[in-house]
Order: structure tokens, then C-alpha cells, then sequence
């Protein structure tokens, strides 16, 4: 795979599967169904969140000051650059108080499995290493970031690096950095 960079003008939009929303998906494995999917949700209005089945979700504020989730088990609160993994297949409802942004990261159980977390880079700081991951998506949330790894490119926010090689990151700004594992 080695580095492949997806700019934001070029990420698919397309409704929510029950027509609340609006996703723009900005990476998958390619398989139909998928196997993993990471995509940002425009939500304007509180509404259910669609039902995927056998489906893990990780979810992460991005824009926004609050989104509050109620869920079978009870009520979650998102906070900005906060994860918070559910199951997808779960009813779900989001309460927002004015339009927001968010992060998703959904895999198909049994077939992978992933983690997500949002870093902040200065450029007064050293680069940050990242290990080789199978693969490591890298979204940029704010700011401009440069991503080197046998090859390199500059990013800026909603522009998404794709790879599977050890990456140094670079710059100012605000990135989710989720990591995708295949089942074995």
C-alpha cells in the first residue's frame, strides 16, 4: 500500500442509510460489504443513527460542542476528540443542540477490528513516530500536517493518508489517527 493521500474535495458523500444525515466516507478496505469503513458524518438535527449489524463502532466528536447518545444501556455524552466504541447494531439516538461533526470508524466483527485516537502536533515539537499498521488512517482534523513515510505529503484538514509503513508526522494541527487491524 504504502502512502496513498485522499484530499477532502474527493471524499464520497453520500445520506445516511436511514436518510438523516449526510456521510462522507474517507477510506475503506475496498471489499462489498466492507470490512472497515472510516467516514465523517455531517449531523444537523437530532435524529436515530442508522442500524449496522455486526458492526463495531468507534465514534469521536470532531466539530462540535457535544453529542448526546442514547443507547440501550443508557446515555453517553461525546466530548470533542473523545472515542467511544458501541455496537452498531444497537438502536441509537444522538441529541444535538446546534450541528456537528464526527468520526466514525466501523468494522465488521470477526473480519477486523480497530482503535482511534485524536493527537495534536506542534511544530516546535519532534515529529511523531508511528509503527507500521495494517493499515494506519490519518485524518486531518485542523491545521496542516506533513506525512512522511517512503514517500511524503503535506495535509490539510479533511485530507486523509493512507498507509502500512512506519510514518513520522510533522506540523500544526489536530489528527485522528485510527488503526486498522484483519482478523487473523
Amino acid at each position: 500500500m504504502s502512502l496513498t493521500v485522499r484530499r477532502d474535495r474527493d471524499h464520497r458523500r453520500q445520506p445516511w442509510a436511514n436518510g438523516e444525515g449526510v456521510t462522507s466516507e474517507i477510506a475503506t478496505d475496498g471489499s462489498e460489504p466492507f470490512d472497515w469503513r472510516v467516514s465523517i458524518a455531517d449531523v444537523a438535527h437530532s435524529s436515530d443513527f442508522s442500524a449496522f449489524p455486526g458492526i463495531d463502532r468507534i465514534i469521536t466528536l470532531i466539530d462540535g460542542e457535544t453529542m448526546e447518545l442514547t443507547l440501550p444501556e443508557g446515555t453517553h455524552v461525546l466530548r470533542p476528540d473523545e472515542p467511544f466504541a458501541f455496537d452498531g447494531g444497537v438502536p441509537v439516538r444522538c441529541a444535538v443542540e446546534r450541528p456537528t461533526r464526527d468520526l466514525n470508524v466501523m468494522t465488521r466483527r470477526g473480519r477486523a477490528s480497530a482503535t482511534l485516537q485524536v493527537r495534536r502536533l506542534h511544530s516546535r515539537d519532534a515529529a511523531l513516530p508511528l509503527p507500521a499498521a495494517a493499515p494506519l488512517v490519518v485524518v486531518v482534523l485542523s491545521g496542516c500536517v506533513r506525512v512522511c513515510a517512503s514517500s511524503g505529503a503535506t495535509l490539510r484538514a479533511g485530507d486523509v493518508a493512507l498507509t502500512d509503513e512506519p510514518v513520522l508526522l510533522a506540523g500544526d494541527g489536530r489528527v485522528a489517527l485510527a488503526q486498522l487491524t484483519p482478523a487473523a
